[in-house]
């Protein structure tokens, strides 16, 4: 009799503990994945602003250093660390809306053992379709596995995210730091070529 107790205490637990019985639990996982939903946009709203400014910044500066640098070789430095600043800075926004490496196939094995999901795309487009069903019912008939699929699925979203604004963060910082000394460059050589 205490083995039975003991039995339904136990799976009464997982059930508490399960993320598709616990309403409070699905309300935060559907507004954390709808954060990084809202989080990546903003990602790569910022990575294009920065590619189109530091496009236009090229095009515009490129042809004035160019006419002035014939017969004002001072201001060669300045024009130097510009143009770096800008290639930098379109070379990490760029790196920031990059897609992860994925190859649409995932080791089977591992869904079973909590290492992978079969939630995201990047993990099952190249498998074929009856043996996806197969293993999503599986996923889903089981309780501790369906509730690992979906946290595996919210880790994994946040940790692409994390890269993507790790990657922004430098390119703003590039473009920050290199913009400054661009000025503070030209101010100099402007001093140094006028004296």
């Amino acid at each position: 009799k205490s083995l039975q107790q003991t039995r339904k205490l136990e799976e009464k637990r997982l059930d508490e503990f399960s993320v598709a019985k616990n309403k409070a639990a699905l309300t935060m996982f559907k507004t954390s994945l709808r954060n990084h939903i809202d989080l990546t946009a903003i990602a790569d709203n910022k990575s294009n602003i920065m590619l189109s400014v530091n496009a236009l910044l090229l095009t515009i500066g490129m042809p004035i250093f160019a006419s002035y640098l014939s017969d004002k070789l001072y201001l060669l430095g300045p024009a130097v660390i510009f143009m770096s600043t800008c290639i930098t800075t379109m070379v990490f926004a760029t790196l920031s809306t990059r897609p992860i490496k994925m190859d649409g196939n995932t080791n089977l094995s591992k869904i079973q053992a909590g290492k992978t999901n079969l939630f995201f795309f990047g993990n099952f487009y190249n498998i074929g379709l009856n043996t996806y069903q197969e293993e999503i019912k599986k996923v889903i008939a089981n309780k501790e596995q369906l509730d690992t699929s979906i946290i595996n699925d919210l880790y994994f979203l946040g940790h692409s995210l994390g890269e993507k604004f790790y990657y922004l963060r430098i390119c703003y910082n590039v473009f920050i730091v290199g913009t400054a000394l661009s000025l503070l460059a030209l101010l100099v050589s402007f001093f140094i070529g006028v004296a």
